[in-house]
């Protein structure tokens, strides 16, 4: 959901003209968030790996603070890199206050996403 957050920003700016909209077409993100079906799917068509423990890691409910500029400061963390090589500093920092923007707005939305998304996989090479 946040990644999306930062493709609208990206987008807001284009809009009000402060980065090209060929920039932001033209950005792609190395990211791709798979379901649980999928990834047991892809390991068995790999075939050089079994499967010996897949779970899903869930933490209870507070023990992360759900905060929109907690996520903002978050994703920026680990996304910020690829923002910053690609359209420089101001445009980063511009695209992650909106960022907190847009969840701030979407908070609801994000309080009840499904949680999830982390999984511990065990494989045994074949």
């Amino acid at each position: 959901m946040v990644l999306d957050f930062i493709g609208a920003s990206l987008d807001d700016l284009a809009q009000q003209g402060v980065i090209d909209q060929d920039k932001v077409d033209s950005f792609s993100t190395p990211l791709y968030v798979a379901e649980e079906s999928e990834l047991r799917q892809i390991i068995k068509e790999n075939g050089k790996f079994t499967i010996e423990a897949f779970e899903d890691i869930n933490h209870p409910n507070g023990e992360f603070p759900l905060d929109p500029k907690i996520l903002a400061v978050s994703f920026r963390a680990c996304c910020g890199a690829l923002l910053l090589a690609h359209f420089g500093v101001d445009t980063m920092r511009k695209a992650f206050e909106l960022v907190e923007v847009k969840a701030r707005e979407e908070f609801s939305r994000i309080q009840n996403a499904k949680p999830g998304m982390q999984y511990l996989i065990v494989l045994r090479k074949n």
